[in-house]
């Protein structure tokens, strides 16, 4: 994944060469996000001031794509509709099975794949299987946010007397002033760069209770380039929502 400072935005792209390709190409879509198509040989700055030139075009189809998905954001949960998890979209197939069954929600690595009783009417799928999604995702957010911050430990002197995930109004993390950790489960919808971004601004808080300078230094001692994971989450914050 390569990345273009764009104004003040920080933009993720993949670079494909092919030796079939006779300019730069420019591709923006759901499923892969933005692709740039090069010919073989041309090198990776030529590509980044070919970016520069477009970057009017980038950032307005990307706006564009990103009110696409918000709009994609009130959810009917039928089949067919995409779902993040760990920064990508995945597909949900409902499978209606018999009216005895008990409703439930797997994840196959390429696709949700939820089972309803065969006398559920498509209407109530929202009601049956969103709290299947919020039980997935929270557990999941469990196993992964601990891991992370397992991982950053090694950084911190004074370890967390708590690491807790839970559903939280307008925050993806908080620190108490007895170093509880607590994390918003819709945090792990991110990719993970930016999920390791929010573990580390949270426990940097257990060193600095503030947002001063120190804090910021100490969020960049081991994320050098936080500010960029930090602009992707205040753009598609809201799209990591059910």
């Amino acid at each position: 994944m390569e990345q273009i400072r764009i104004g003040k935005t920080l933009v993720d792209y993949h670079l494909v060469y092919s030796s079939r390709q006779k300019t730069i190409e420019l591709v923006i879509d759901l499923d892969s996000g933005f692709t740039v198509k090069a010919p073989a040989g041309i090198s990776k700055e030529d590509v980044a001031v070919n970016l520069q030139r477009k970057a009017s075009w980038i950032i307005t189809n990307l706006d564009k794509m990103n009110e696409v998905i918000r709009n994609e954001t009130r959810k009917e949960f039928v089949s067919g509709e995409k779902f993040l998890y760990k920064g990508k979209h995945y597909r949900l197939k409902v499978i209606q099975v018999n009216e005895q069954i008990v409703s439930s929600l797997a994840f196959t690595h390429s696709k949700f794949i939820a089972h309803v009783p065969a006398n559920l009417p498509e209407f109530d799928y929202p009601r049956i299987i969103q709290p299947l999604f919020i039980d997935f995702y929270h557990e999941k957010a469990e196993k992964i946010l601990n891991q992370r911050a397992r991982k950053y430990l090694v950084y911190f002197e004074a370890k967390p007397s708590l690491i807790k995930v839970q559903s939280l109004k307008n925050k993806w993390g908080n620190c108490s002033k007895t170093n509880q950790l607590r994390f918003n489960w819709r945090v792990v919808m991110a990719k993970m760069s930016v999920i390791d971004y929010v573990v580390v601004h949270e426990l940097c808080h257990t060193k600095h209770k503030d947002h001063s300078r120190a804090f910021w230094n100490e969020v960049q001692k081991i994320l050098p380039d936080y500010e960029g994971r930090k602009e992707w989450l205040r753009i598609n914050g809201d799209l990591l929502k059910i």
